[in-house]
């Protein structure tokens, strides 16, 4: 959506295709962009978890999803040609396959614009799919990370450009109120809330921030922890296994869950430190970004996709060995206790954001690949 607002009206018209009705049509429409609602079957997750480690392929579900996509593809086919766009840009990999294959068939240039990293469980298929369709479908590929391109086959890496992920500085910044977010909950204003946003699954590894901050607060009666989000694709399991584990560490009073909130700017404002703790996969995570933009102090599990964000500066020392909860609680305890060090490292963060991860620099990229892609199609 963003991309779509910041595009030259002068050049160009967007249209916002997704499936139904929700929040983000809800944006969409506030925001003024022309929306399309165009409904297709549900897609079901591919694999499922057994507990917070042990993940399993789900066969009923390939099969299913595999139909869905061919009949999806040929109902896009369909809209596509009564749209008669310029050029069509998917996101999400199930998008990236319906929506490239109608693109294609009609010869309608298509980027696919890949956030994700493709999974190498059970035996490497999922990069198997991706990559067969990579070489095949679509006309040029945004990544929004090196690491994120290196998973695109050889043969069609060529198509890959890298267009990392931008927000908006003049949202995400230093000196909002946080006070509202605060009394909405009960936090007390002395106290240090140490903050994650983020959706609540295994991966994203809220649990590892649970068992650290129960060592910190043991140490410090002022820390406080606030999760925003919530499950997603069937990971209520999850999402409750976090409720009992901070009952059982005896955290109730000192653990908030907001659920999914749409007043991102204000909840970062109610914050003190940010903690990261996904342990695979992400890459330059947008609630990341909007963290070092609100200036806050970021402490983060040390994979490649965050590391890239948070660069080689003062920011890269706050990076933590993966799962590792007591090196994790021992740095959360230092910003928590030194107010001065947490300044320094907002200011940092800030200054990162509005050298690296601006939408202004995302959007002009992007028109540049997309003046390419009409130029060359004719």
């Amino acid at each position: 959506m963003d991309m779509a607002c910041g595009l030259d009206p002068a050049r160009w018209e967007s249209v916002v295709v997704i499936p139904d009705e929700g929040d983000f049509s809800r944006q969409c429409r506030a925001a003024g962009l022309p929306l399309k609602i165009f409904p297709r079957p549900r897609m079901l997750s591919t694999s499922f978890w057994i507990g917070n480690k042990r993940k399993l392929p789900n066969p009923l579900a390939w099969i299913w999803n595999l139909a869905a996509i061919s009949v999806t593809a040929s109902r896009t086919q369909a809209f596509l040609r009564s749209e008669k766009p310029d050029a069509v840009m998917t996101k999400g990999l199930i998008c990236h396959f319906y929506g490239g294959l109608a693109a294609k068939r009609l010869g309608i240039p298509c980027i696919w614009h890949v956030e994700d990293f493709v999974s190498e469980r059970f035996g490497g298929i999922y990069r198997y799919v991706f990559g067969w369709f990579a070489t095949r479908v679509p006309t040029r590929i945004i990544a929004i990370s090196g690491p994120v391109v290196r998973q695109v086959p050889t043969a069609a890496r060529h198509l890959a450009s890298v267009v990392t992920n931008g927000i908006d500085t003049r949202l995400f910044r230093p000196g909002r109120d946080g006070a509202k977010i605060r009394e909405e909950f009960g936090i007390a204003r002395d106290k240090i809330v140490i903050g994650n946003v983020s959706r609540l699954t295994p991966w994203k590894g809220q649990h590892h921030l649970i068992e650290a901050f129960a060592l910190v607060a043991r140490e410090n009666d002022r820390a406080h922890l606030m999760l925003v989000g919530t499950a997603l694709f069937g990971g209520i399991s999850y999402e409750k296994s976090l409720h009992e584990q901070v009952v059982r560490l005896g955290l109730a009073d000192r653990v908030t869950f907001t659920g999914h909130r749409f007043d991102v700017p204000e909840l970062l404002a109610a914050m003190d430190v940010f903690a990261y703790t996904a342990v695979e996969k992400d890459s330059w995570p947008l609630s990341l970004l909007q963290a070092l933009a609100s200036g806050l102090p970021v402490i983060a599990f040390d994979i490649e996709g965050v590391r890239e964000p948070l660069g080689t500066g003062v920011l890269s020392t706050y990076l933590i060995p993966v799962g590792d909860a007591n090196n994790l609680a021992d740095s959360l305890a230092v910003l928590a206790g030194e107010p001065n060090l947490r300044v320094k490292l907002g200011e940092a963060a800030r200054k990162r954001a509005e050298q690296a991860c601006t939408i202004e620099a995302r959007v002009k990229r992007i028109e540049s690949i997309l003046s390419e892609l009409v130029r060359a199609s004719g």
